[in-house]
Formats: C-alpha cells, structure tokens, sequence
C-alpha cells in the first residue's frame, strides 16, 4: 500500500492518506494543473517491541490529453533501509459540476499497476494492478471524499500500514473536511484496509494549509480504531508538501 496510495492524480494528495495501497486518499479535491511534485513523509509506529516504519514518497501528477497522470515511488526505514513498489496510475474525472444531495458533485474512475520493484523486504514480486473510483461533494465550506481501491496481488507486495501481503486488498478512504478560511482546511479521516485473515481501520485528524497557490501543506494523525494484523499499530503521523508548476 501507497499513499496512500488511487486517486492520486484526480484528487491529490493530502494529510488524511494514512495508508498508501495504490491509492492516495485526499480531502480537498484538485486536478494537477499541468505539473505537481508531492513529497509526503509517514511514520508508522508500532506496538509491543516492533521497529517503527518511516516512509517517504515521491509523487509526479500530470494532467495531460483530459486524463490525470502519477508515478510514485516510496522509500522505507526502519531496521533496514530500501525502495517500494514503482506505482504508475491514471484517473478520469467522468462526471463534473454534478448535484447530489445538494452538493457539487465529482465522481472519477481511476487504474494503474504498481511495478515489480523494491529492496530490502520491501518488494512488489509481479506486476500488481489495481482500480477504483472516488465521489467527492462539495456544499461551500463543508466537503466529503470518499474513495476505493482494490488491488490484484498476483505475487506478494508491501505495505507500510499491513506489512507485506500476498492477498487481494480493498481499501477505502473516507475524508469530511470543513474550510476555515480559503487557505485552510480541517479534516477528519478513516482509511480502512481488509485482506483474506486481517484489516485495520485508522481514524484521525488532518490539516491542510495553502501556503501559496503553488504550495500546500498537509499534516495529519490517526489512531487504530480496529485491527487484525501481524504486527499492530499503535499510531500514524504524516506530512506533505505539494508544489504546483
């Protein structure tokens, strides 16, 4: 998993992905408008005595012919030190300026593979692909993105909330954000995770600061709300910077 990692490209990183699975869970959506580079750091800590996992990702979102674009390519530490999974995705935003319940309405598809890459234990064995698709409404300062993404692990793969999988995963992202100001946004976010034998769902906080218009900051928190892993978790911290060229 990848910031969080599907609607990457579509709806743009933010603070509430607190998994990355091919997907990227988000709160505020926005197309990358010609270039984006998204850097985001996560630290996945641990219960008992097991090693706290950091990661780091590096995002490319493109918007070009009328479809979003991404490559990522996360980086972990902990007792070792290596390279995930290459993520290549796309997305398409079919639906814009819709009416659902009052609320401007999106709703995209989106598909990509993450590529058979990676060191350390922290490999994708197969090309392993994945699809989904994402609502995101809109009524002024409130807003609500909801996401899901279901990958096809034909060999094995890693993921930073779960560890490493062999099985087919869904994953769900939700996100209810509230506008402070036009540069401001609070959040609160459940990404939740389910495999054959295991699932966890993590809930928490996020913000989201426009800096510049070319520059954002998203930071966030969550805590396990249920969990059946091998190794639990006792918490996720993130942060991330987006730049628009």
């Amino acid at each position: 998993m990848r910031i969080n990692t599907l609607l990457v490209s579509s709806l743009v990183l933010t603070s509430g992905a607190f998994a990355q699975d091919a997907v990227v869970p988000v709160s505020t959506p926005a197309s990358a408008d010609v270039l984006t580079l998204v850097e985001q750091a996560s630290v996945y800590v641990h219960s008992d005595s097991a090693s706290t996992l950091t990661a780091f990702d590096s995002t490319i979102l493109a918007h070009l012919i009328g479809l979003d674009w991404h490559v990522t390519l996360p980086v972990y530490t902990s007792d070792v030190s290596g390279y995930g999974a290459l993520d290549l995705g796309v997305s398409w935003d079919f639906l814009t300026g819709g009416n659902m319940l009052g609320a401007t309405t999106k709703l995209t598809v989106a598909g990509g593979a993450l590529m058979p890459t990676g060191s350390a234990g922290y490999e994708t064995t197969e090309v392993t692909p994945y699809f989904g698709g994402g609502v995101s409404m809109n009524w002024g300062k409130v807003s609500f993105v909801q996401t899901a993404n279901y990958t096809f692990v034909t060999g094995s793969t890693f993921n930073p909330l779960a560890g490493t999988l062999s099985e087919n995963t869904l994953a769900l992202s939700s996100n209810l954000g509230y506008d402070v100001s036009d540069t401001f946004v609070v959040g609160l976010n459940l990404t939740q995770e389910y495999f054959s034998g295991g699932n966890v769902a993590v809930l928490g906080p996020t913000v989201d600061w426009t800096v510049a218009p070319s520059v954002s900051v998203e930071v966030g928190v969550g805590f396990p709300v249920w969990q059946e892993l091998a190794v639990e978790n006792t918490c996720v911290v993130n942060a991330g910077v987006s730049f628009k060229f």
